[in-house]
């Protein structure tokens, strides 16, 4: 199991989203993934998109709106995962 460690803003989007009752659904969408992305960080389910800059994109879908985590191996724990995104997927 990997540790998942979070950048400043998407921990920030994070701590926002646990605590926000209108953004339930996001929330839950949201820590599917991350539920997903600690198990098994070499699981295809959370590697469906690569950026040309190494980090991979993984969507959480839901009713309200759709949330993209970014995240790359993290580059000095091995085996762990850094965070680097968490936010409205804005982009295609």
């Amino acid at each position: 199991m990997a540790d998942l460690y979070f950048d400043e803003a998407p921990e920030r989007q994070l701590t926002r989203l646990e605590t926000d009752p209108s953004l339930a659904a996001v929330f839950q969408a949201v820590d599917e993934k991350l539920d997903l992305l600690q198990a098994d960080p070499s699981d295809a389910a959370v590697r469906p998109r690569r950026f040309t800059n190494g980090l991979w994109c993984v969507i959480a879908y839901n009713s309200d709106e759709d949330w993209a985590i970014l995240w790359e191996p993290h580059p000095e724990l091995g085996g762990d995962v850094a965070i680097r995104y968490l936010g409205p997927a804005t982009f295609d």
